[in-house]
C-alpha cells in the first residue's frame, strides 16, 4: 500500500484533499464503482432526473416505482447491513439488480414490469448500502472527494447527452442496450473488492458532539427545497420554452463541479464557501423563477442557478457523510443521514416536486419559489451559527485534508488536555509561535498562554523541546509550513 505522506512530499508537498496523487490503486474499484454505478442509479432510475420533455426508456409509472422503492430500501438496509458484510453484498446484489432489469426489458406485461421494477428498487438499495460502506470507512478523504466529483460530472454529462439524443439512442431497445450496458460496466467493480476491507479493525475513536447531528437537518432542507420543489418548477419551466432547460441545468450542474473542485483546492474553509455558494446559487434561481412571466430570458438564468446550486449540495452531503462517518467511525450518524436525505429529504422532495409541475398553475410556482427563496435566505441570515457549527469540530479541518486524523487522538486524550488545550498544543507541534497561535484561534494572545501553561502543566513538561520529544510520534506532515 502506498503510504500517503510519502506521496504527498514527492513533487507537490500538500495535505490537501486534492492532492490526486495520493489515489490508491488497491481502492479503484471503489471509488469507479461509486462514480459508474452511482452516475447510472441518478441518471437512468431516479425522478430527480427526469425530464417532462422525453419518455424515459423506463416509462413514468416504472421511475417512480425505482426511485421510491430505492430509496426506502436505502434507509431499511443501512440499519441492517454490516461493514463484514459489505462484499458478499453487493456481489449477490448486483446479480440480483442485472437479473431484475434483464426482466423488465425482455417482458412486455405492465404488471410484470411495473413488479420487477420493485423487486429491482429493493435490489439497489441493498447495493447501495453495500457501497456506502466501503465509501465511508475504506476510502480516504481524496479518494471520496474524487468519488463524488467524478460521479457528479458523470451524471450531469449523461444527462445532456440523453437529452440531445434520445430520439436516437435512448428509446426502446437502443435505450435499454446502452443503459443495461452501463448497469453492467458499474457494477462490474464488485469482483475486486478486496475481502480484507471487510474485516472490522476498530480504529481510535473520536467523541463526536451532538451538534454534528445538525448537518442532518441542513441534507434534509436542501434535499427538499433543490431536488424537490425546485426540480418540479424545472420540469414546469420547460414546458414554457423552447429554450433548452434542461441542457442549461446539467451545463449549471458541471460549472458547479468545477467551483467546488476550485474552493477545496483554493481555500482552507472549502465546507462553508461551498455551502454558501450552494445555499445562494438556489436563491438567485427562485428569485429568478419569480419574474419569468416578464422576462421570458430569466427562465435559463434560474435553470443555470438551479443547477449549481443542486450539484454543489449534492456533492457537499455525500462527501461530508462520508468524512465525518470515518472520523468518528460512527454508523450511526451514516444511518441517519441516509434516513434524513433518503425518506425525510427524497420521498417529501418527490411529492412535493410532483405535485408542483402536476398542479402546473403559474401563482403555485411563484408562491413556492418565494416561500423557498425564503427559506435559503434564512441559511445566509444563520451563516455564523452555521460557520460554527461546521468549524467548531475537528471534522471540519480534516475535511481539507488527505485523510481523517484519528490515528493519533490517544496520545493527546490520556493527559485529560481540553479541546482549546489540545488544539493549541497541535499548533506549537506544527511549530506556530504563540502569537501565531493567537491569530488562527482568534483569541487574545495572554489567553494562548494560559492554555499553555495549563497543559504543560498537565504533560509535566517546561519546554517546547521537550513538547517535542514527548509527542515524537506526532505527524511530521503536520510540522512543514
Amino acid at each position: 500500500m502506498t503510504d500517503i505522506n510519502n506521496v504527498a512530499s514527492e513533487g507537490e508537498s500538500s495535505d490537501s484533499v486534492t492532492n490526486y496523487r495520493v489515489l490508491r490503486k488497491r481502492n479503484y474499484p471503489y471509488v469507479y464503482i461509486w462514480i459508474v454505478y452511482y452516475a447510472w442509479v441518478v441518471v437512468f432510475t431516479t425522478w430527480w432526473t427526469a425530464s417532462p420533455l422525453i419518455q424515459s426508456t423506463y416509462g413514468v409509472d416504472a421511475r417512480n416505482m425505482l426511485h421510491s422503492v430505492n430509496l426506502i430500501s436505502s434507509a431499511v438496509f443501512v440499519f441492517v447491513l454490516k461493514r463484514e458484510w459489505f462484499i458478499t453484498a453487493a456481489r449477490a446484489g448486483s446479480v440480483l439488480i442485472v437479473s431484475g432489469m434483464a426482466v423488465f426489458l425482455l417482458s412486455k406485461n405492465p404488471a410484470v414490469n411495473l413488479f420487477s421494477s420493485a423487486l429491482t428498487g429493493i435490489f439497489l438499495g441493498f447495493v447501495n448500502i453495500s457501497i456506502l460502506i466501503p465509501f465511508v470507512l475504506v476510502l480516504n478523504n481524496t479518494e471520496k472527494f474524487y468519488a463524488v466529483v467524478g460521479s457528479n460530472i458523470l451524471i450531469n454529462v449523461l444527462s445532456i447527452l440523453k437529452e440531445e439524443y434520445n430520439d436516437l439512442y435512448f428509446k426502446n431497445t437502443a435505450g435499454a442496450v446502452i443503459t443495461f450496458a452501463m448497469l453492467i460496466a458499474g457494477l462490474i467493480a464488485v469482483v475486486l473488492f478486496k475481502e480484507e476491507d471487510a474485516q472490522v479493525n476498530e480504529p481510535s475513536k473520536a467523541e463526536m458532539p451532538s451538534r454534528v447531528y445538525m448537518t442532518l437537518v441542513i441534507n434534509c432542507i436542501f434535499t427538499v427545497l433543490c431536488k424537490g420543489i425546485a426540480k418540479g418548477m424545472l420540469n414546469s419551466a420547460s414546458l414554457t420554452t423552447s429554450m433548452p432547460v434542461m441542457n442549461i441545468y446539467y451545463a449549471g450542474g458541471l460549472v458547479g463541479c468545477l467551483l467546488y473542485f476550485i474552493v477545496y483546492k483554493r481555500t482552507e474553509k472549502g465546507i462553508q464557501l461551498s455551502w454558501n455558494i450552494t445555499f445562494g446559487s438556489i436563491t438567485m434561481g427562485f428569485l429568478c423563477y419569480s419574474f419569468i412571466s416578464g422576462i421570458e430570458g430569466l427562465i435559463g438564468a434560474f435553470s443555470v442557478f438551479l443547477g449549481i446550486g443542486s450539484t454543489m449540495g449534492m456533492i457537499n452531503m455525500y462527501y461530508i457523510l462520508g468524512v465525518i462517518g470515518k472520523k468518528y467511525h460512527s454508523m450511526k450518524y451514516v444511518r441517519m443521514s441516509i434516513l434524513f436525505i433518503g425518506i425525510c429529504g427524497g420521498l417529501a422532495g418527490v411529492v412535493l416536486g410532483n405535485l408542483v409541475y402536476e398542479v402546473n398553475a403559474f401563482n403555485v410556482s411563484v408562491i413556492s419559489s418565494i416561500a423557498s427563496a425564503g427559506v435559503m435566505m434564512l441559511f445566509l441570515m444563520f451563516s455564523p451559527l452555521l460557520s460554527e457549527t461546521y468549524y467548531s469540530d475537528e471534522w471540519a479541518g480534516d475535511s481539507q485534508k488527505i485523510e481523517v486524523d484519528n490515528e493519533h487522538l490517544q496520545m493527546f486524550r490520556k493527559y485529560n488536555l481540553s479541546k482549546r488545550e489540545t488544539e493549541v498544543c497541535k499548533l506549537l507541534l506544527e511549530g506556530y509561535t504563540l502569537r501565531q497561535i493567537s491569530a488562527i484561534m482568534s483569541i487574545a494572545y495572554p489567553t494562548v498562554n494560559t492554555y499553555c501553561t495549563s497543559l504543560y502543566r498537565k504533560l509535566s513538561i517546561n519546554s517546547r523541546t521537550e513538547l517535542f520529544i514527548l509527542f515524537k510520534d506526532y505527524p511530521i506532515k503536520s510540522r512543514s509550513h
